[in-house]
């Protein structure tokens, strides 16, 4: 120690004041890095706190304000698909294990029909499963999720269908009686016939299982005689759509809200496929300007917004602190939801964590996206 203290006796002025320099640029750096960390270790605990409490999600917007139904006519927007569709879930559950042990989980790939489509499809579950706490690891898994997913057409041919009807007229008939003109009125049948042409319905069958295993057991080496399942969760249902990755958000959401200790026998609900404008923001339903979740791969998220940021003005237009039900009132409604991403849509957006204010120009993606729609 009293080397060092000689040596620094020893060096000249102007050399103490670089050391002292580069000391204080380390120190900043040092802080400045903490700080960040700290800062985003907050947010990321801040948004994983919101994701599990309920905020009003843009699709909630759409359905309190209206929405328009589409019945094949494109332009109208923000719009639904009728009718509604029923989607039908089961689960089942292990009663000797229980599921909040586990905690991580990994996905075992196993479709070799369509191996690209599982991978789109187990993107959408472990999203949806890091809202409820459950986390993706690839080495020493608590659990092992495997899926089935099967899509089916249906086709239903419904034949021409004629109708006859009969009606009966009344003519008048003249005629002369000796010198006198007289008449009298006869009745003739006509038959009617109006054909319906034939047609075809086609919808399609969508199913998905989702099954929970137990890692330990499945890499002890010996082989077990029945898969060691801890949880099973399945959804379906028959609608319009072929492709199964509109449906299966929904339903990976409400299989996910089933992930309990209590199995569950039958459930039911009916939703429909909304078409809207969207940025993926939620909102705090206590001050909708106050942002509460950030949907992972949105525009929002592209564009580094995080949960508690508050939103000022859209397109110069200030939202209500309240939430405003009337559609032609609401700013979010009329330049974002209304917007098939045809414009840009400006935000002035205060930072939740710096309190500095931010100005955006974003354009709203064109979301079409299945809704839950038996709980209006």
């Amino acid at each position: 120690m009293n080397n060092i203290s000689d040596k620094i006796i020893e060096m000249s002025f102007p050399k103490l004041i670089v050391v002292a320099i580069i000391i204080t640029v380390i120190i900043v750096i040092i802080a400045k890095l903490a700080q960040k960390a700290k800062r985003a270790k907050a947010i990321a605990s801040l948004n994983a706190s919101y994701a599990k409490t309920p905020y009003l999600a843009e699709t909630d917007l759409v359905k309190e304000l209206g929405y328009q139904t589409n019945a094949g006519d494109e332009s109208l927007f923000p719009s639904a698909s009728q009718p509604a569709e029923e989607i039908s879930l089961k689960t089942y559950q292990d009663p000797e294990e229980k599921l909040a042990d586990y905690r991580t989980f990994d996905f075992d790939y196993t479709n070799k029909d369509n191996p690209l489509l599982e991978k789109e499809l187990f993107l959408q579950l472990e999203k949806i499963l890091a809202r409820y706490g459950l986390t993706r690891v690839k080495k020493n898994p608590q659990a092992v999720i495997s899926m089935n997913f099967f899509i089916g057409k249906k086709e239903q041919y419904t034949p021409p269908t004629t109708v006859i009807s009969t009606e009966t007229q009344y003519v008048w008939n003249t005629g002369f009686i000796g010198w006198n003109m007289g008449g009298f009125t006869s009745a003739i049948p006509i038959t009617k016939s109006t054909t319906t042409p034939g047609y075809t319905t086609i919808s399609y069958y969508t199913n998905i299982r989702i099954n929970i295993l137990n890692h330990a057991k499945l890499s002890s080496g010996k082989k077990p005689e029945t898969p060691p399942l801890v949880w099973l969760g399945e959804a379906d249902s028959e609608g319009p759509n072929s492709d199964i990755r509109f449906i299966a958000l929904i339903m990976f959401e409400a299989l996910a809200s089933h992930l309990s200790n209590q199995p569950l026998a039958v459930s039911k609900f009916l939703v429909c496929r909304f078409r809207y404008g969207g940025l993926g923001l939620g909102f705090d339903p206590n001050d909708w300007r106050i942002i509460r979740y950030i949907e992972p791969s949105s525009i929002a998220d592209d564009n580094n917004l995080k949960p508690g940021d508050i939103l000022i003005k859209i397109n110069d237009n200030s939202p209500s602190r309240a939430f405003t039900a009337s559609k032609d009132q609401n700013p979010y409604f009329l330049h974002v939801l209304s917007n098939p991403g045809k414009s840009d849509v400006k935000l002035l957006i205060k930072s939740g964590a710096t309190g500095k204010k931010i100005s955006l120009s974003l354009k709203p993606r064109l979301e079409n996206r299945y809704v839950r729609v038996d709980d209006k």
